[in-house]
């Protein structure tokens, strides 16, 4: 108790609190002479591969968020994406790509206080053909698959329904105009294939321009548990859904080919 006293009157006697100080191994802030740090300002630079790599242990999960986006963006500036909670940064030089990511999350899910460093994925870089490259990759903001060509025509402006040699056509040459775009294609109705799980029913159907046509059918998915169509086999239809872009991945080359389908589908005879 004598050595605890003690303590307290050296620090009443230099005229400030005894404090323990903040970032003392961030390396991001520049004292004021008031036990304080001063964060450094954001990087404001040309993200390099190096940077990214760099930003390894910077922060750990369970770190006060402040801080530790601070720490961040000192040493590889703003953000390259932000998706809700999930802040990445990532940059591609020449074949390579490296990137991270942190997530922000409520300390209270965690039973601490205030908001904080949840998910931590350490920096990685990664090259053609490995695992995780194509994520890294359109973290960056790259475009997977062919170029869009801007002239490529988007879904019926009227809601019609477009026929199947237009939509293959153009869906994946403007593919932006078409993603999640609720649309209608008139087809022929091929094969229908049902699966289940537990007991969950999903049906799919497969439409074609007509039997001789030898390109991939596009596939088009009803909601889940919905009946197999009571429609015959080469009927005329109209399918209507959502589109989605599938990324389909070579596992030798990591080439990426984009295939179109429809999702929460229904359909009808032609009329």
């Amino acid at each position: 108790m004598k050595h605890l006293a003690l303590v307290l009157l050296a620090c009443a006697a230099a005229g400030a609190g005894c404090k323990k100080k903040s970032n003392e191994s961030g390396g991001t802030g520049t004292g004021t002479g008031t036990g304080t740090a001063k964060p450094a300002e954001p990087f404001t630079g040309a993200l390099t591969i190096d940077r990214v790599l760099g930003a390894r242990d910077l922060v750990k999960p369970f770190d006060p968020w402040d801080e530790g986006f601070a720490r961040l963006q000192a040493l590889v500036g703003a953000p390259t994406k932000v998706e809700g909670a999930r802040h990445t940064w990532a940059i591609v030089e020449g074949d390579g790509c490296a990137w991270f990511y942190v997530t922000r999350d409520n300390g209270a899910d965690y039973k601490m206080e205030g908001i904080i460093v949840g998910t931590v994925q350490a920096p990685t870089k990664t090259a053609k053909g490995d695992g995780g490259h194509n994520d890294c990759l359109k973290a960056a903001g790259v475009n997977l698959g062919p170029p869009e060509d801007p002239n490529a025509a988007g879904p019926p402006a009227d809601g019609s329904a477009a026929p199947l040699a237009d939509v293959r056509a153009n869906v994946i040459p403007g593919r932006s105009k078409w993603k999640d775009q609720k649309v209608s294609v008139a087809a022929v109705l091929g094969g229908v294939s049902t699966t289940t799980s537990g007991t969950d029913k999903f049906v799919t159907v497969n439409l074609t321009a007509g039997p001789d046509d030898k390109e991939e059918p596009l596939a088009c998915a009803l909601e889940k548990n919905a009946p197999a169509p009571d429609i015959k086999q080469g009927t005329n239809v109209v399918a209507t859904g959502t589109m989605q872009i599938q990324e389909w991945t070579s596992m030798g080359s990591g080439e990426v080919t984009l295939k179109p389908s429809l999702t929460s589908c229904t359909l009808a005879p032609a009329k």
